[in-house]
Formats: structure tokens, sequence, C-alpha cells
């Protein structure tokens, strides 16, 4: 029998389908009549209707026609529908299928005006005119977005949110696409009601045959948990309001806890936004609680923010989690050496692992090369990773799976190694004082050899060398397994993430020049070259021409080599030949260029104020010189000045300079570094000048004269 809680979905074309099953080979469905599939369509729909009649069916004909209504009987060999409010019937064999509706809250709701008086339905009377004037650069706004949670006292909960927004021009019709992320094993998830109320005041519901429930990671079977309810919600047009109800239960606990981590401000302003907590003394007992950026509660269990901005996105802007008020509510209450204990136990790994590689080195490159990183995070994984052993095994994992199996082969070999689960800097501050095992989706080891030297680990990605880390994960807070304390994890000096370039310049009469360019990588400079690995060689050939000819056309590449990319050195090197006809330009007795390939982009500084602080991954360190010969005859007349200038973790020198024993030789270096990964707004003036004067420095002209 069909029930509301299960969409149904009749097919007729060739044959009879039912869902995701097929009995029939297909020469016996390319068979069947339409008068068989006639019957059959009769059978499965006298089935239908003796379920309580559902609303909203789709009716899909044969040449391809779709109509929207009630079904409401058969007979005579034809399917009665009411459509807008008229009885229409069409034909068995002329129909290729029907889609029923499920029944849903305020399903018999036709109008904005017989929607009932409840908080999130006042909200449709705001006029979208004076909404356009109050935020006028915002696609859509926030109306209302209400969360309550009920914690019972053994760990059940269940989430309620409802959200309505207005759609205030077109690029705000984006919004209406919604997913609804769940554990299907563990978790109940339901969408309640889904409505749109159109500027005329009609109201129309989420079809189910928009909506897609899914494994998010099914082509994974080690990985198949986490599903997601995947929709569109009707009518997103200019003047529509969306609402939206969403539930989600299930029963918490240390391995598997209830977290919500809430952010009070959005890429679009809100009127309202409300978290309401509802739960027992016994059940609050056993919450963590942890609130930042500014929000207050608005009474016991109750935090509200009215009138929320607009965060306009910025380049180098620290993440929303950053400056936001910001709730994260973690049940059960624990320390973080309780979590560390419960997934260590839960992992039941063995402490050490043993294979023939036995240097650090070795073993980090074995698995860095020899098994397959997935990118599911930790998160995704309601029971945890798979034990070192079995990752081994099978000869792949996710990142936190591949540090744990580093950490115990660097163990088996006689080092210490302890692993951390590290929260990505680009994710927002931990909020230590709330412990949870969610929100932790990188990992790193960290190792002492016998010697007594400390290196730090991350066996990531294939291209990710030793000792190198992400530059988002260096400064990030981490949860050290092995001790259950909080640690930070360090920020490399800028010289290990480095690029340096030494480019020899000899300019040939007509203009011509011959530039030979050795570059140096380390660090993310390094790992973002280290893909050319997988070109054949005539396409590396082929890159190679493209990226020395980037600025000019007529460039033509004479030769390129580089180290081995696939080990993942401590430093790799690109050299490049290449000449450049007319880099030099004639004036009567002058010869005018501008350095080759030496530009400077100063794109992220582009705006002349800021809003927030700054936010840098990572440290970085370039440095750049050139060395320019003139065609015999000439002289060094006129160059640049340089520049030098120093900031809140950052410095800044370039140089132009004639050679004192050679006059036809000119000589410009220029070092930019950065150490610091963050700096308060007013940095940002300093900051900015600097990065233009560079970037103007590096396109300036080199005067040579006839002697």
């Amino acid at each position: 029998m069909r029930t509301p809680m299960d969409t149904g979905c009749w097919i007729l074309g060739a044959g009879l389908k039912r869902r995701q099953q097929n009995t029939m080979s297909p020469n016996r469905e390319s068979q069947i009549t339409n008068r068989q599939s006639a019957i059959a369509l009769r059978i499965l729909l006298l089935v239908a209707l003796a379920a309580p009649a559902l609303a909203d069916e789709a009716i899909f004909l044969q040449t391809g026609e779709e109509y929207r209504g009630t079904l409401e009987r058969i007979a005579d060999g034809k399917a009665v529908c009411r459509i807008a409010g008229k009885e229409r019937a069409f034909d068995l064999a002329a129909v290729q299928r029907i889609e029923f509706q499920r029944r849903r809250k305020f399903d018999d709701v036709t109008t904005a005006a017989a929607l009932p008086d409840l908080p999130v339905f006042r909200a449709v009377k705001h006029k979208t005119a004076d909404l356009r004037r109050r935020f006028p650069q915002a696609g859509h706004v926030v109306l209302l977005d209400s969360t309550r949670i009920r914690i019972e006292p053994d760990g059940r909960y269940t989430i309620d949110r409802v959200e309505a927004w207005r759609i205030l021009h077109e690029r705000g019709a984006r919004s209406a696409m919604r997913a609804l992320h769940y554990f299907a094993d563990r978790q109940k998830a339901q969408v309640v009601y889904g409505l749109t109320v159109a500027p005329d005041g009609a109201v129309s519901r989420v079809a189910d045959s928009a909506m897609k429930d899914e494994a998010v990671y099914s082509r994974l079977p080690a990985y198949n948990f986490r599903h997601r309810f995947r929709f569109t919600l009707r009518g997103a047009v200019p003047g529509a309001t969306l609402v939206l109800a969403t539930r989600v239960s299930g029963t918490a606990s240390l391995l598997e806890p209830l977290v919500l981590d809430r952010v009070f401000w959005g890429s679009e302003p809100a009127l309202t936004r409300d978290v309401r907590l509802v739960a027992s003394d016994a059940a609050m007992q056993r919450l963590s609680i942890a609130t930042a950026n500014g929000l207050a509660a608005g009474g016991k269990g109750v935090w509200v923010a009215k009138d929320t901005p607009q965060v306009f996105p910025e380049p180098l802007m620290p993440p929303t989690r950053a400056f936001a008020p910001r709730l994260v509510l973690a049940w059960p209450k624990a320390t973080w050496p309780d979590i560390a204990a419960a997934f260590r136990k839960r992992l039941r790994a063995k402490d050490r692992l043993r294979i023939k590689a036995e240097t650090a080195r070795a073993l980090f490159d074995h698995v860095r090369t020899q098994l397959r990183i997935e990118g599911v995070p930790l998160d995704a994984l309601p029971d945890g990773p798979a034990p070192p052993s079995a990752v081994l095994k099978r000869s792949y994992g996710n990142e936190t799976e591949r540090a744990l199996l580093l950490a115990a082969l660097l163990r088996g070999a006689g080092a210490k190694a302890h692993t951390m689960l590290v929260r990505d800097r680009d994710d927002g501050p931990l909020l230590p004082t709330a412990p949870r095992l969610r929100g932790f989706n990188r990992a790193v080891v960290k190792t002492t050899d016998t010697a007594g030297n400390v290196v730090w680990l991350q066996a990531d990605d294939i291209d990710r060398g030793f000792g190198e880390l992400a530059p988002n994960v260096q400064g990030a807070q981490g949860l050290d397994l092995a001790t259950g304390q909080i640690v930070t994890v360090p920020v490399r000096a800028p010289k290990t993430e480095s690029l340096r370039r030494k480019v020899d310049v000899t300019l040939a009469p007509d203009g011509t020049a011959t530039v030979r360019d050795v570059t140096t990588l380390r660090g993310r400079y390094a790992k973002a070259y280290r893909g050319l690995k997988d070109l054949t060689d005539a396409d590396l050939q082929k890159w190679a021409a493209r990226y020395v000819g980037r600025d000019r056309t007529g460039v033509a590449l004479v030769s390129f080599d580089h180290t081995a990319l696939g080990d993942a050195n401590a430093e790799e090197r690109l050299t490049f030949v290449y000449r450049v006809p007319a880099l030099a330009t004639a004036a009567g007795k002058f010869l005018l260029l501008e350095l080759p390939n030496a530009a400077a982009s100063a794109t992220d500084v582009g705006r002349s104020q800021r809003e927030r602080a700054l936010f840098w991954d990572g440290p970085e360190r370039e440095d750049v010189a050139f060395v320019v010969r003139a065609p015999k005859g000439y002289k060094v007349y006129a160059l640049a000045d340089g520049l030098a200038a120093k900031g809140a973790g950052w410095s800044e020198a370039a140089t132009f300079e004639a050679d004192a024993k050679a006059p036809d030789i000119v000589r410009f270096r220029d070092v930019w570094e950065r150490s610091a990964i963050a700096a308060p707004r007013a940095a940002y003036a300093a900051y900015r000048a600097a990065r233009i004067r560079r970037s103007r420095l590096r396109g300036e002209v080199i005067v040579f004269v006839r002697k």
C-alpha cells in the first residue's frame, strides 16, 4: 500500500518498471503491449488509491506532457484527475508514469491568507519593495531562521529548524537549492514542509519528484554512511517567500555527539536568527556551551540575533566563524582527554606496525605513494576510522586513516609519533571550552627520531613532501590523541615555504633576449608544480612553452629541465631557457626593456579599504634576482628607485643596481617575506601600499644608452 512516508513512482513505457527493481529481461519488456501496461497501471493505481488521497501528483504522458493535480479514481480505462479545480481524464495507455506526493504539513493551504498565525508565516507580510530598499545588495533576505533542539537525559535528541526567506533579485533564486545531511542507519531526517508563497499569494509545495535521497559516498563502500536529501523549492522568483521546515533526530554519545556550531551572520542579511534549547536540568548538566564574538543569551537556553548584517567577501578575509557571533553546543559534556581515550579505545589499533622501510622518510613515502587517498572527512565516519592494520592491507584511506597508519609505522621503526586531529584554520577557531569530536577535518603526525629531532608530517596528498604542511593547517589547533591535550600546529619558517628565481637575460643588438630562468621551490610552492609529474614529455614541453610565453607572444622555448617531481624532494627546481624577440626596444641611441615574466600581482589588495582583519594561509618568501646584460657598446643610462618597507609580520626590499665593474650589466633583486598568518585591519594600509609598489616596480623600464 502506498503510504505518506514514501514517494510513489509508477512508470510505464515499453514496459512496467517498479522502483529500483526490474525482474524482466529487455526482450520481454519490449513485448509488453499498451493494453498490458494499462492493466498494470490500473492495478497499481487501485493499490495507491487505497491510501489517503495525496495532493499534487505529477502525471507524465507518453507524449512528454506533464500535469499536476490530484488522482481521484480510475474508471473505464481512464485515470481521472482534478487539475486546477477541474476534472480531467487520461487514457491509461497514454500515461507514462505518475509520481505521488507524500503528505506534509499545510498541504491543504493554497493561499497566503489561509496560512496559520505562526511566527514563520508572519514574516510573509514584509513588503518586497521595503526589503529591497533596506538591503539593496542582497539577493535574498532571511526573514526568520529558528532552530529548536530538544535533548533527553539519555541522549535522544530532535533538531527542528524553520527558515523563511524572501527572494529579492534573480541571483537569490539559487537559495532554493537545499540539502539535508544525515546518517541513514542512526538518524532520521525529514522535510516537514517546504512551501513557496508566490508574489500573488498562491502557495505551492516542494515536489517529491524534485527530492533525491542519495548516498554522498556511494562509490566508496567503506565510507558509505552519510546520506542527504537534495531538493529545490518551487517558484523561487523575485518577490516569492520560501519556507522550509526540517527535522533530524537521533541519539548522541561521546563518540557520536550532538554538535551544533551555528554562526549568526551569513552571506545574506537576516531579520531574526535564533536557537532555542529544550532540555531538563539533568540533560543540561551534560551539555557544553561556548559562545564567541559577542553572542549574548536571550534567556535560559535561548540565543537570538536580530538584524544581522550581510557579510561581503574580501580577499584575505578570515572565516566568518572568526568574527561573527557564534554558538557551539556539544552533548554529552566531556573533557579532551576523555574524548582522546575513547577514540583510541574504539580504534582498537596496534600501537606499532612494521614494514621493510625503516627511515622516517621511507615510511612517509610509502604512505604517500602506495596508499590511495580518499577525500572523505572524519565527520563522515560515524564509526570512526579503520585501524591502521586494515588501512595498510587495503591500501587506501582518508587523511585521518593515513596519519594513524604513518604514526603506527614510525613507532614500529623505533620513533616517537603522535597523531593530531586538526581543525583547519579556514573553518574558524576551535572554541576548546566545548570539547567534542566534531569539526576536525585534517590530521598530522608529530614524530621525534632517536636523535631528538622533531618533524611534523602530513600524509594527505601524494604531492606533499616530507615535513611539509598544508598552509591552512599551520597555526591551527588540534587534539593530540596520545595526551588528550589541545595543541597548535607550528607555523613553518618563511624560507621553507619559498620561491627563489635566478634569471639571466642576455640582449642582442636587435633587442632579442636569451633568457635562462632557474626557479627553486620549497613547501607549498613546490607542491603547486609537482602535479606536472603526471604529464607526458610532449605535454610537459607544451606546458613549459606556454609558461615562458605567458606575458609575450613569439617566445621560443629552447629547453626545459626539472627535478624528479614524483619524489617530492625538499627542493624542486625548474630550469627554462628561451628566446624572446624584441624584448628590448631601440629609441635612437637608447635601448629600453622590461624584465621578462617578472609581473607581481596585487589583486589581493585591490580595495582601498576593508572591513575585516587580515588572514593568510601559511607564511611565504619570494626571492627574485635578475641579471641583465646589454649588447656590446651599451651602458646603463637610467634605473628606477628601489623600495624597502616593513609591516606587521612582513617585509619587502627591492633594488635596481648597475654593476660597479661592468657598466653594461643591471642587477635587480626583490625579496618579499611574510611570517604572519593574521594581522589587524589597521595593518592593511601599509600592506596594501607595499604590494602595489612592488607590483609597479616589477614593470619598470630599464634604459641603456649606446656609448
